[in-house]
């Protein structure tokens, strides 16, 4: 079922020339890791503001649900696919999504499977 899940999730990687493929990652790059939330102005605020992203390693989590990644799948150096089992409020789920940086790696759009648009954030400092 996951080796499945990890091709759709590579077949989903679709921006880049045909010649490049999607290849399997064991974790999450360090480009991508760090507090994430909607503005900057954001950054000093706690765990609960609703924008709240922390991308680790081996860890995705979101103000109110985290979890383990499951499979990650990279497209050059700044768009990688994840998948995350997550859990919060009582629930337990899939997370499909696609991840890329802007130019800088400042910026971050999320675009997850089943949701319309996607999602925008910016790199807090450390805290």
């Amino acid at each position: 079922l996951l080796n499945g899940l990890i091709a759709g999730l590579a077949a989903g990687l679709t921006l880049a020339p045909p010649a490049q493929t999607a290849e399997r990652l064991g974790a999450i790059p360090a480009v991508f890791r760090g507090l994430w939330m909607a503005e900057a102005r954001h950054c000093t605020a706690p765990q609960s503001d609703e924008s709240w992203l922390r991308i680790e390693a081996d860890r995705l989590s979101f103000y109110e649900s985290s979890g383990p990644v499951l499979a990650v799948a990279g497209e050059g150096p700044e768009r990688i696919g994840v998948i995350i089992a997550l859990s919060g409020e009582g629930s337990t789920w899939l997370y499909l999504g696609l991840l890329s940086l802007d130019p800088g790696g400042d910026r971050l759009r999320l675009v997850s499977t089943g949701v319309e648009g996607e999602v925008l954030r910016v790199r807090c400092e450390t805290r």
